[in-house]
């Protein structure tokens, strides 16, 4: 079976229901084709793919140890929004503020990562939480019609942990963690 793995901060659990809750309020409007299961909600922080085992070990090894002396930090939702065309989205997703360590921490993942062999993709860091994709509405999308009902601004989180996870294709939830670097 195919499988990928990826890095990625982990969301605390009331975080995940305060999405899920807002997922539903949308779900009735904006039919998407697949709305994700909120133990899903992670922000990536390297997609790996598929790799052998020896690959992975030694980006883990590497990201452990860069993530050894790394605490927890404050970030806050901030709003919401879509990859894609505008009037159809393939992604639409929750973003946080932007938050200087969190792009650090990413940073040190991906190079250890490009370290160990993996060739990742050189897209700028978007920090997001995907909550659904392919839109499949007969109408146009509407972001702001999405805004109206779904203030996403001001609710914060401590980001703890980061975990490498494997994609299961099929299953719901997809995402399974396999290991887990806690920040101190």
């Amino acid at each position: 079976m195919n499988t990928h793995f990826f890095f990625a901060l982990v969301l605390p659990d009331d975080i995940k229901a305060y999405l899920y809750a807002v997922t539903e309020q949308l779900k009735s409007e904006f039919p998407f084709k697949k709305w994700l299961h909120p133990a899903d909600y992670h922000i990536t922080m390297a997609f790996l793919g598929n790799a052998p085992d020896s690959l992975k070990k030694d980006a883990l090894e590497r990201v452990e140890r860069e993530l050894a002396d790394e605490t927890s930090f404050e970030l806050k939702l901030d709003g919401i929004g879509g990859f894609g065309k505008n009037e159809s989205p393939r992604i639409l997703w929750a973003g946080v503020q932007k938050q200087e360590r969190l792009f650090t921490i990413q940073k040190k993942i991906y190079d250890s990562c490009v370290e160990a062999g993996f060739e990742l993709d050189k897209k700028p860091f978007k920090p997001h939480i995907t909550l659904a994709r392919k839109y499949e509405g007969e109408s146009p999308f509407s972001l702001e019609g999405v805004r109206q009902i779904a203030n996403l601004e001001g609710e914060h989180f401590e980001a703890v942990q980061v975990a490498l996870y494997q994609t299961h294709l099929g299953a719901f939830p997809s995402y399974e963690k396999i290991f887990t670097i806690n920040f101190q």
